[in-house]
């Protein structure tokens, strides 16, 4: 009797001790699915200019572009960009005005003289450039006061119904047309945009966004290729502008005001792998 009790002590006290054990941890292994991934930056930045004619916000001198694939400049980058050689000289050594990854839509205050602009670019006011899955078309929106028009309005539509084997359409402009025409927006201008709504050179004027350009940028997205328009006259009234049209067009915006303590810069960061991009506002002083 004592032996079978024994016997029987022991199992109990096995079986307690088992269970008394902590059970196996499964270790899993977290892979990061974007390790391979080519990934790019790019940096939209836009009325860099002060009030003086040759004048340059100074602290973008202190930006390193080389950590962006491409730099997107949103116009009126300074007091009168053109006005002389020295002047977009100047301006030319801080942007690289002539490397073909530098898309430069022209504002009002860069507008003196297209041909020096241009022999410094080596590019039209308006034109289109493709990379890493992205067609770019850089709009003058100075021209015409605000419409797109003639040689500008057929070079946009010979790209829409060509476009094909991008991931992305990407509208480089200075204005924001796309607030004219708009019910939610249009109210808006004078408190968002620089140049306010009316018939000025720097305004945004009346103009035929809504009728020749964005029906055929829903083409172009229901074709599943994603349409951001990118527009650089604010900073003044407003740092940071986003919208989403019902249609998933993306409108946004970013500027400068050269004396305000607080200014941004529009970082999109590229996957080229995956066709994925995503943007931040970041401050000008981290960039």
């Amino acid at each position: 009797m004592k032996i079978k009790l024994s016997i029987t002590f022991i199992v109990i006290i096995s079986v307690l001790l088992y269970s008394c054990q902590k059970e196996p941890i499964n270790e899993v292994t977290v892979v990061d699915d974007t390790a391979n991934d080519v990934v790019v930056n790019y940096l939209h930045i836009s009325h860099t200019r002060t009030d003086n004619v040759s004048g340059v916000y100074p602290i973008i001198n202190d930006i390193n572009y080389k950590d962006y694939d491409m730099l997107w400049l949103g116009g009126d980058l300074s007091g009168s960009t053109s006005s002389t050689d020295s002047n977009m000289s100047y301006i030319s050594s801080i942007f690289d005005l002539s490397d073909e990854n530098t898309l430069w839509a022209l504002g009002n205050h860069d507008y003196t003289n297209l041909q020096l602009i241009e022999s410094y670019t080596n590019r039209p006011p308006f034109y289109t450039y493709f990379k890493n899955g992205i067609t770019f078309i850089v709009m003058d929106t100075q021209d015409s006061v605000s419409n797109i028009v003639g040689q500008q309005l057929d070079m946009f539509n010979n790209v829409i119904d060509t476009i094909s084997e991008s991931s992305f359409l990407v509208l480089l402009q200075h204005k924001l047309t796309w607030m004219y025409g708009n019910p939610e927006l249009e109210p808006q201008i004078d408190s968002v945009s620089n140049g306010m709504y009316g018939s000025c050179f720097y305004c945004i004027n009346p103009n035929n966004f809504y009728q020749d350009i964005y029906p055929k940028l829903v083409q172009v997205k229901n074709k599943g290729i994603d349409v951001i328009c990118v527009a650089g006259d604010i900073g003044f009234k407003t740092k940071k502008f986003e919208y989403y049209t019902n249609d998933s067009i993306v409108f946004i915006a970013s500027g400068m005001k050269y004396n305000d303590s607080i200014n941004y810069g529009l970082v999109f960061k590229h996957n080229i792998t995956k066709q994925q991009m995503v943007w931040n506002y970041v401050l000008v002083t981290d960039l």
